[in-house]
């Protein structure tokens, strides 16, 4: 499974990290801001979903897109995770 991670456009320290796992019709969201609590709340979220899913491994996948915070690039971003 891979969880991917953007960069909100208006805060470079505040992340999004994007799942879609296999055959489940949901997108998993978290945002996070790049620091301490922001790295545990991302090792918590991968855990949550590898427990869930009964996957031995999450990969993340750093991409150099930034995301607009608007409603209507949000609805794109969930779009293209499908």
């Amino acid at each position: 499974m891979t969880v991917t991670i953007k960069t909100l456009s208006d805060s470079p320290t505040t992340y999004l990290a994007l799942a879609h796992p296999w055959g489940d019709p949901a997108t998993y969201l978290l945002c996070f801001t790049d620091d301490i609590f922001g790295a545990m709340s991302l090792h918590d979220f991968t855990e949550m979903l590898r427990k869930h899913f009964h996957v031995s491994e999450i990969e993340l996948a750093f991409t150099d897109c930034h995301v607009s915070p608007d409603t209507d690039a949000f609805l794109r971003l969930l779009q293209r995770c499908e």
